[in-house]
């Protein structure tokens, strides 16, 4: 895995990780997209396992940042769908990457979907993690409500006890998990998206129906859905996703999160990309 960034224009850097295949690759790379606050590092067993060809042809895999979250920056405006779509096209055009496969979680799918609309040769096949094809505003309830709660932490000891305080976790699982979600900047320990992104997105995010942008991916859907309640998609929104004949698969003992390192979810992903181009 390797750290990059792209120089925008806005005055800031997209970053993204990159698993190179050691042997030759001649199948289509994949792009990772993350949810509204998560960033490319959850996607690292992803980029792990298909780069290795450890089941079938190796793939270039790239997981990015959109703006605000992980190690990419914070411009002062510009979060609107465009601008999202804009950072994965900094990166494509970087990488000289015309067409992918992509792998989007939550709110990330609509940023895919959004790309495809704005690009419809260059989405070959999609794997969609429990969102719908229609883009919500973000509420401004929830948006307060992530600012009035963001914290920092004087050191690691100090996030462990916090979150041990409201859930359970071994001290190895948090050593193991907590680059993931959280980066040390000046001895100070921070969350993986910034404190002023979810009010930039209340003002920006507008309301959209990206569901025309299904006919624009050419190969198959992979829809992921979570089996518990706190699954995003309903019937409505998977009757959409039906008129594209895709494959559904109901993720055992998953909510929202879906992309988590599940056996389930390993097989039918590395089962997905075996037989895709």
């Amino acid at each position: 895995m390797n750290n990059y960034f792209v120089n925008r224009s806005e005055g800031f850097q997209t970053h993204f990780l990159e698993w190179k295949p050691e042997t030759k690759c001649s199948k289509l790379p994949v792009i990772c997209i993350h949810g509204t606050f998560s960033n490319a590092r959850t996607y690292k067993w992803i980029g792990e396992e298909l780069s290795s060809g450890r089941y079938s042809s190796p793939r270039h895999v790239i997981a990015l940042d959109i703006r605000g979250c992980g190690e990419s920056g914070m411009p002062e405006n510009g979060f609107t769908l465009d601008h999202m779509v804009s950072d994965i096209e900094a990166v494509m055009k970087h990488l000289k990457i015309n067409k992918a496969h992509f792998i989007a979680h939550s709110r990330g799918v609509s940023y895919v979907l959004k790309y495809a609309s704005l690009y419809p040769n260059s989405v070959q096949g999609f794997v969609i993690g429990d969102f719908q094809a229609h883009h919500p505003k973000i509420k401004e309830e929830w948006a307060k409500k992530l600012t009035d709660s963001y914290e920092t932490y004087e050191t690691w000891d100090h996030l462990y006890a916090t979150i041990t305080a409201v859930q359970e976790i071994s001290r190895e699982e948090f050593e193991i998990k907590k680059d993931t979600f959280y980066i040390e900047k000046d001895n100070i320990i921070y969350k993986r998206f910034a404190k002023e992104l979810p009010m930039r997105l209340l003002n920006e995010l507008e309301d959209c129906d990206l569901s025309p942008a299904l006919n624009n991916i050419e190969g198959q859907l992979l829809v992921l859905k979570g089996a518990e309640n706190s699954s995003l998609l309903n019937d409505d929104h998977m009757r959409e996703y039906q008129k594209h004949n895709p494959k559904i698969i109901i993720v055992d003992h998953a909510g929202h999160d879906v992309l988590e390192p599940r056996e389930q979810v390993k097989n039918e992903i590395i089962n997905y990309f075996n037989q895709a181009l």
